[in-house]
């Protein structure tokens, strides 16, 4: 399983977007090798962003739907307070949750966000290849 990030669903959905190509084949690639998941805080950053729910559900038919446990909304709690982010960087909370979701299954995690990787130094990142 590897689980896709918020960010690479958003680059996916929108083909103005500047890394729709890339994260369109990282997509199609990874789903070559193994099953794609979708976290549940993903479904609600998507629904942030005035998306239709059945747009979105259409959209991320073909992936696994994953829940966020109380494991992972711990350790999330825990790797966002011992964050000191610098004067340009306010971390994202959701961001912490979906790594969290992937550290505590132990799953690789698809993203196109490099910032703050070493927060979660167990987690296997994977990103889309810029060509």
């Amino acid at each position: 399983m590897i689980l896709v990030d918020t960010s690479v669903f958003v680059a996916w959905m929108d083909p103005s977007h500047p890394n729709h190509a890339p994260c369109t084949r990282a997509l199609r690639v990874w789903a070559g090798r193994d099953q794609l998941g979708v976290s549940s805080v993903t479904y609600a950053e998507l629904a942030a962003g005035a998306r239709s729910q059945e747009g979105v559900d259409e959209d991320l038919k073909l992936f696994e739907r994953i829940e966020l446990s109380f494991e992972a909304a711990w350790r999330v709690g825990q790797r966002f307070r011992q964050y000191r982010p610098g004067k340009h960087d306010a971390p994202v909370l959701p961001d912490f949750f979906i790594r969290a979701q992937a550290a505590v299954l132990a799953i690789q995690h698809l993203t196109n966000d490099r910032r703050r990787t070493a927060v979660w130094p167990e987690l296997d990142f994977v990103f889309p290849e810029r060509t």
